[in-house]
């Protein structure tokens, strides 16, 4: 039911410090001061603003993924140490304020088999290697999600929570609502590297839960702690956007050639979202294929929302339900246009299905620029100006 990167091994001789480390963060969400072995970052560890009071919740007992109890005199590799910082609004029905969200459960899921197993927990369908498109909701249950083999950590009352994980391994990172029983968002698929301090931000936007990592998700978590105090332009002011479109040909046997060509992109406000999701899958469990789930598909490498159907008759039903925005992106492969400040879902489409989803705060002034490419994929101010410099030799080819 729908309710809307081979890295080289490095052995370091760092056991007493993540000893010490395991002992300040013990299981049951021990608050540790100070955070002296987290990464310099420019976003404060603890929030200085406002937070919203504790939400008051029933939440099954907790259990939580290891800490690292390493013996100082073996040659092991460390741990990675994992923060989760979640703010925002988890129940867009209560009147508590937006602001940090306690009581957050945080799965860290490995690949392949547990990760079949934990959706056929919480939803009673075994998706193997699968996530969900960004927005969806899957609505589950208490005795559900805790039958689930995969251990979590919740959230104290300051939003924030630590754990320790193996390096060099892929986890998908689902969240459940401290609200309701729902898994409110998962993140693409993504492989832990060498023992290093990772965040993770989870922001919560109509009870939806997104997850982004380090920069890509310090920048909204900034604004929300200092609003336009950080010089992100007057409110009001449009940003500009720029979409580049590419394909290419090519196989193992063929050079790939790389060229510009049209796209068609849907926008979907915020406040839209779950609706542009019951609109698409119909009823949230459609098939396609046999195996395709119609809001939950991933493969290695690809969007979450790839291969999501959308023909004629869901584009109705969108029309129907919400006002969206259809961008195309014409026979030049560039399209430069402004936007409102806010979030916004982007869904790159063809006439049979979704190719990618990518959701996005634009902030007040600013400049960006997303490759559009079976999906939809945000370029840093660096790599958007050098790759908008090197299409100008691209030749633009329409798909046929």
């Amino acid at each position: 039911m729908l309710s809307c990167r081979s890295l080289k091994s490095k052995r370091r001789n760092v056991r007493w410090v993540w000893r010490v480390l395991s002992l300040c963060a013990l299981a049951a969400g021990a608050a540790c001061s100070g955070g002296s072995g987290a990464a310099p970052s420019r976003v404060p560890a603890e929030p200085t603003a406002a937070s919203a009071p504790a939400v008051t919740t029933t939440t099954a007992e907790l259990r939580t993924l290891p800490y690292p109890l390493v013996d100082e005199n073996e040659d092991e590799y460390a741990e990675v140490r994992i923060k989760f910082i979640a703010y925002g609004d988890a129940d867009p029905n209560d009147d508590i304020d937006f602001g940090m969200i306690p009581d957050v459960r945080v799965f860290m899921i490995k690949g392949g088999r547990e990760l079949g197993d934990w959706w056929d927990a919480v939803w009673g369908v075994e998706m193997g290697i699968s996530s969900i498109a960004p927005g969806v909701q899957i609505q589950s249950s208490t005795e559900d999600i805790e039958s689930s083999p995969v251990d979590f950590v919740t959230t104290r009352s300051d939003g924030t929570v630590e754990t320790y994980v193996e390096p060099y391994s892929g986890y998908t990172i689902c969240v459940v609502s401290p609200t309701i029983n729902v898994v409110a968002g998962c993140n693409r698929h993504e492989w832990v590297g060498e023992p290093s301090d990772y965040i993770y931000y989870i922001y919560f936007s109509h009870g939806r839960a997104y997850i982004e990592k380090e920069s890509d998700g310090s920048e909204r978590y900034y604004r929300f702690l200092y609003g336009h105090r950080d010089s992100y332009g007057p409110s009001g002011k449009p940003a500009t956007v720029t979409f580049i479109s590419t394909g290419y040909t090519g196989s193992d046997i063929e050079p790939y050639v790389y060229f510009l060509t049209p796209s068609t992109i849907a926008v979907i406000d915020d406040d839209d979202i779950g609706t542009w999701w019951e609109a698409v899958s119909d009823d949230g469990t459609s098939i396609k294929d046999g195996r395709f789930f119609s809001l939950s598909i991933y493969i290695y490498g690809e969007d979450p929302a790839y291969g999501i159907p959308y023909d004629n008759a869901a584009h109705q039903r969108v029309l129907n339900n919400i006002p969206i925005r259809t961008i195309s992106v014409g026979w030049s492969g560039i399209l430069k246009t402004k936007f409102e400040p806010g979030n916004y879902l982007f869904c790159n489409f063809n006439e049979e299905e979704i190719l990618g989803c990518d959701y996005e705060d634009i902030a007040a002034a600013q400049e960006y620029i997303f490759r559009v490419e079976f999906g939809i994929w945000p370029l840093s101010d660096n790599e958007g100006r050098q790759f908008l410099e090197e299409v100008k030799n691209w030749a633009v080819k329409p798909w046929p």
